[in-house]
């Protein structure tokens, strides 16, 4: 067979779509698809046009950002942005210490995401991507309070464990 005769297909677990999303208010906000390597450029465009707008609409005015300490977060672009709107009035963002356990609910709700899509099979990254958007869309409001409830329980249990291993399921 000539290789311009082949047309890549995905096996179960054979892609991935990267994508980012938020949360809020017990509802979910954009879900958008990056395309290749996710730059400080790219995170500051995703703050522009999905984090603060999707904050807005989902919390209101002063909402909260949290995010984690990867480096595209972290840059001096995104930073200063994000400082910026501090001032104004428009969001807070949650101090999160480097080397932090990853307490992030954004990180069960990747998980459940997984979950879902992957009971299924996708034969290309854009049925992929077509999947992700329509589970993105089943995701329950009790589901996210869910999440959002446990934070005082886990931050606190992080705190006394000094940072260290804590079982969730005896807090």
């Amino acid at each position: 067979m000539h290789d311009q005769c082949l047309m890549p297909s995905v096996k179960h677990g054979g892609s991935s779509v990267m994508v980012w999303g938020c949360f809020g208010g017990g509802k979910v906000g954009d879900l958008y698809r990056v395309e290749g390597i996710l730059k400080k450029e790219g995170y500051h465009s995703i703050l522009q046009r999905h984090a603060i707008p999707c904050g807005l609409r989902l919390t209101g005015a002063n909402f909260i950002l949290q995010q984690d300490n990867d480096h595209t977060n972290t840059s001096k672009l995104c930073l200063q942005y994000l400082r910026n709107k501090e001032r104004a009035g428009i969001l807070t963002v949650m101090g999160w210490p480097a080397q932090s356990p990853d307490l992030n609910p954004i990180e069960l709700l990747w998980e459940q995401l997984d979950r879902m899509v992957w009971r299924k099979t996708a034969s290309s990254q854009s049925m992929l991507w077509v999947m992700l958007q329509e589970a993105w869309g089943e995701i329950t409001t009790d589901y996210l309070k869910k999440l959002t409830a446990r934070m005082p329980r886990v931050c606190q249990a992080a705190t006394d464990a000094k940072g260290g291993f804590f079982d969730e399921g005896k807090i």
